[in-house]
């Protein structure tokens, strides 16, 4: 039975070009530079397309050129025409390439090569057809009635076929006149091809009936663009500026824009300004540690271009913290990610604590078209990670081109780092990057690269899991997707890590079932996978419950308070333990210990449980939070708060 999948629609497919003007509009019917009607663009969702900077048509061009030769490359990429890529989904990543308004093909990234490769889509073809030879496959006119309506293209069909042609290969096909009929992938050689031997020479990808070439004529720019999307942008403005200001009024709480030092980011905070005097709003940067250079540049130097350098705030990360979550935890993945909440999260929440004690209003360059989780979040959000914080998006309806189109109508110094080919501006080893991505980052940063490669490799060796485990950015994930796994089986690399030692970060548990003894007392035990320091472990049993040492026996003892009574803990430095009292909630107190110990054993820091606590019993001790006992009235708010220790215990269980 076929499954049907959901298409990833984020939010409306709004682009659409002007023939007239071989500009693309952003949204809307009509072009704002001469008034003619624009067509829609027939882009895959999300829908999302952006310019393609200097960086990025280097990177296409050098692709095309390898395979189908320096001419090709740049009549499919000509310097004088606006260029879009339009990102879709795919194992790794892979781009819709927009020129004239037509998609031309795809520049696609192989994981399993580590290898860009371009694929022709039937326009390209046709572009590539009035210039080069190379992948070329020419079939008998007999064939091309069957071939244009998505056969594929067998040997016996087949009168020439370029001889560099391997299996795997994107190739064109045309008919004896030259004109294309199909794209797709080489299934033999080209010199088996010309022996038209039996079977499928050719896996179709893209067919249709024989047309000829129709380019638009050349000599626009982004100037020109800007002026076909005027009153786009016009609209867009208006539109986010009204939201910030009704926002601002719907909520009385100080002002923040968080600015990332990403594109994102930087049109709101612009839109801030002409919405409200500078003077009512403070800007907000984290410096996770892992930020690239680049990035801490931008944000200084933005904020000193605006006049904003007295407004803005920066909380700085340690460097070493994120090192010192991989020891912890190991290795991040997006289905796991402690690391956004020890290294962002956290000090986002300390720094709004620091300054603004009831919360903040911040506004935040959040798009509904990044993420299927975005697309749904709304304009107006809490993040429980962040409790004393409301955030806001007033560009939440905007695509990646109008973001782009109104910072170039802006004029103002945005990131480098687009220009040299980087779609996407965050934490250097974030496990959300595609390995296009980061292979890219480890040429351009080989020393900050090299150190997490290091760390990486050590975590892999421990698990016994190999090299090519990291090559391949299997580490991105716990629990992997179907294809990925696929795609492991292929490679023949395992995905999960051989029974060898464990490290701190994977310390778990067991509970034994409850047992009543004869003179009515219930009994849950367990057992950690590691002793416990119990010094570690002190840290937040005050919280939880009276805590008596006894050092000698290696002994702690919780006499935890309940409406149902009182309950015994018993914590053993070989990491046994066991939870006595009445039967109703012996379960759930044996859990909350569980938690308890967990947070003190594993903390890292990161600060979020020091700003949920009321009476500011909680401290940070060399790294590391602590309760202190005189000031702890054991609210229990800093325990049912968010932790990314318990965190990234709990996801790392469910994905055993």
């Amino acid at each position: 039975m076929k499954i049907k999948r959901k298409r990833p629609f984020l939010g409306a497919l709004l682009l659409a070009w002007c023939d007239t003007c071989n500009l693309p509009i952003a949204a809307g019917s009509r072009c704002g530079r001469c008034g003619d009607k624009a067509r829609p663009v027939a882009v895959a969702p999300p829908g999302d397309a952006r310019p393609a900077f200097e960086g990025d048509l280097d990177r296409l061009i050098t692709s095309i050129a390898a395979q189908y030769g320096d001419k090709a490359a740049h009549l499919l990429v000509p310097s004088d025409k606006v260029v879009l890529l339009n990102a879709i989904p795919d194992l790794d990543y892979c781009e819709e390439v927009i020129v004239d308004g037509l998609i031309i093909g795809l520049h696609r990234f192989r994981l399993d090569l580590l290898t860009w490769e371009f694929i022709p889509k039937l326009e390209g073809a046709r572009r590539l057809a009035e210039v080069t030879e190379k992948r070329r496959v020419v079939i008998d006119n007999s064939a091309v009635e069957f071939i244009a309506r998505g056969a594929n293209v067998m040997g016996p069909g087949i009168k020439e076929a370029s001889a560099e042609i391997e299996p795997g290969d994107s190739v064109f096909v045309v008919d004896e006149q030259g004109l294309v009929v199909c794209t797709g992938s080489a299934a033999m050689t080209g010199n088996e091809m010309r022996k038209r031997t039996r079977g499928i020479a050719v896996r179709k990808r893209y067919w249709g009936p024989p047309e000829k070439l129709k380019l638009l004529p050349g000599g626009q720019d982004w100037s020109m663009a800007l002026e076909a999307n005027v009153q786009v942008l016009q609209r867009l403005e208006a539109k986010a500026i009204e939201f910030i200001r009704t926002t601002i009024a719907e909520h009385s709480r100080p002002v923040l824009v968080a600015f990332s030092g990403g594109k994102d980011s930087l049109a709101v905070l612009l839109l801030a300004m002409k919405a409200c005097s500078p003077d009512k709003f403070q800007v907000m940067f984290i410096d996770t540690g892992i930020e690239f250079p680049e990035t801490v540049d931008t944000v200084y130097a933005t904020t000193a271009a605006l006049g904003l350098t007295s407004r803005l705030l920066v909380k700085k990360v340690d460097r070493d913290q994120f090192f010192r979550v991989l020891d912890q935890y190991g290795l991040v993945a997006r289905d796991y990610r402690v690391c956004c909440k020890t290294v962002k999260l956290g000090p986002t929440t300390q720094l709004i604590e620091e300054h603004f004690p009831d919360g903040c209003l911040s506004f935040i360059g959040q798009r509904r078209y990044e993420s299927r989780r975005r697309s749904t979040a709304g304009r107006v959000w809490q993040n429980p990670w962040v409790p004393n914080q409301i955030g806001a998006g007033p560009i939440h309806d905007w695509t990646a081109l109008m973001v782009w189109l109104y910072l170039l109508r802006e004029q103002v110094p945005f990131n480098q780092l687009y220009r040299c080919g980087f779609e996407r501006i965050g934490c250097m080893f974030c496990p959300a990057s595609t390995m296009s991505e980061l292979n890219s980052i480890a040429a351009r940063y080989p020393t900050e690269w090299n150190r997490w490669y290091q760390a990486a490799r050590t975590i892999a060796q421990r698990q016994g899991l190999p090299e090519g485990w990291l090559k391949h950015g299997f580490w991105r994930w716990k629990n992997h997707p179907p294809k990925i796994r696929e795609l492991a089986q292929q490679l023949q690399i395992p995905l999960k890590a051989s029974p060898v030692q464990t490290s701190q970060g994977e310390l778990s548990y067991t509970l034994s079932e409850p047992r009543t003894a004869s003179r009515g007392e219930t009994t849950i035990q367990g057992q950690f996978t590691e002793p416990i320091a119990l010094d570690q472990a002190m840290a937040f049993l005050p919280a939880f419950g009276k805590v008596l040492h006894d050092p000698e026996r290696g002994l702690l003892q919780i006499i935890v308070t309940t409406r149902k009574g009182p309950y015994v803990c018993l914590l053993f430095e070989s990491g046994d333990f066991a939870v006595s009292g009445p039967k109703p909630m012996l379960g759930k107190t044996a859990e909350a210990l569980v938690k308890v110990i967990l947070r003190g054993m594993l903390c890292t820091g990161c600060g979020t449980c020091q700003t949920l606590c009321p009476q500011s019993a909680i401290s940070l001790q060399q790294g590391h939070a602590q309760v202190d006992v005189a000031a702890c009235t054991q609210c229990g708010t800093c325990l049912r708060g968010k932790c990314p220790t318990l965190y990234a215990v709990q996801r790392r269980l469910r994905s055993e």
